[in-house]
């Protein structure tokens, strides 16, 4: 029993990280697109860096390089879009990135062993880059850089509940928790920022579900005994979330002009 906890990591260590990427992201969305846009690749480079290694995939170096240039052409195809929805380019720019992960297999050298895998991991990698891009049409508007802010800030409280399963009671009811903490969490930052806390409160609860729901799925590798698997998890518990503050945006906050 001590060494399968020891392949379990600790969620103080993973709620901090993902505390600290919401607030980056936060500030990034209230200053302008385009340090939302630096932010998210900064944040696709830290995926980038360690997603093959959390994964243990054949190839690191390979997959890295694929990540890291897909990951530089949905954030560059996101901000050099003028028009709404500001995401014409980004479909492209996910072909482009999809077709250079069947490159690097073909390119390969070793035998290509566990292929498919390999192909269905960059795939998997390269669809949480590309919901992270669709926080950066949000960001146009106002109320849209706030939707941002209560997203993830929603994604964060929920990594923030994680930590009560520390204690066997409650882990019954981490999910309800994170619901919880990620529709308060996004109800405070409608009220401080002026915004309808109701639509918010929508953004936060769904954010909180779907950030504990990766962790939960994230947290059973064996890789995860180690710190930059952990990193990589708490970035992609911000990246998730981008599709469904596009969503209720794109539904229920018309002055965002998303469509």
């Amino acid at each position: 029993m001590p060494s399968r906890r020891a392949l379990v990591p600790p969620s103080v260590e993973v709620a901090a990280m993902v505390c600290c990427a919401s607030a980056l992201v936060s500030v990034s969305a209230l200053a302008s697109p385009v340090v939302l846009a630096l932010a998210l690749w900064i944040a696709g480079s830290v995926l980038s860096w360690g997603w093959a290694g959390m994964l243990a995939l054949p190839s690191p170096r390979g997959t890295s390089l694929v990540l890291y240039a897909g990951s530089l052409a949905l954030v560059v195809s996101a901000v050099a879009d003028a028009a709404p929805p500001w995401l014409t380019w980004v479909p492209g720019a996910l072909a482009v990135a999809i077709t250079g992960a069947f490159v690097h297999q073909l390119l390969r050298v070793d035998g290509r062993p566990r292929i498919v895998e390999s192909i269905s991991s960059v795939a998997l990698g390269l669809g949480l880059l590309t919901c992270g891009v669709l926080l950066v049409p949000l960001a146009q508007t106002p109320q849209g850089a706030a939707l941002v802010v209560a997203t993830v800030t929603g994604a964060a409280a929920s990594a923030l509940s994680d930590t009560l399963g520390r204690w066997r009671p409650l882990r019954p009811w981490l999910v309800p928790l994170a619901l919880a903490a990620g529709g308060g969490a996004a109800v405070l930052v409608a009220l401080l920022l002026g915004e309808q806390w109701s639509i918010f409160l929508l953004a936060g609860v769904v954010a909180g579900a779907v950030s504990h729901a990766l962790r939960s799925v994230q947290q059973p590798l064996p890789t995860m005994a180690h710190p930059r698997p952990r990193l990589v998890m708490a970035v992609c518990s911000l990246l998730v979330t981008g599709p469904i503050a596009y969503a209720v945006a794109l539904a229920l906050l018309p002055a965002t002009s998303l469509a």
